[in-house]
């Protein structure tokens, strides 16, 4: 066997354990379940410093207060 069948064999192995993970995580009846969802959403969730739809501006709680944001809708400056 060469090294290429083995990492044939090795992706197909790693898909099928994922299929059964998303499979299971979609149950969420036995701790089972809970843990492969806990896993599958660790997984799937990118860190902060490489999210790039994060805006600083919200994450620092930054930005208009709804009396701001209703003179800047309404066009009155100051």
């Amino acid at each position: 066997m060469s090294s290429r069948e083995r990492e044939i064999r090795k992706q197909a192995r790693a898909a099928k354990i994922q299929m059964w993970m998303a499979g299971r995580s979609s149950r969420n009846k036995s701790p089972l379940d809970k843990i492969c969802r806990f896993i599958i959403s660790r997984a799937s969730t990118p860190k902060p410093e490489d999210d790039f739809l994060r805006d600083p501006l919200i994450d620092n709680d930054e930005g208009f207060d709804p009396d701001e944001l209703d003179r800047f809708q309404r066009g009155e400056l100051g």
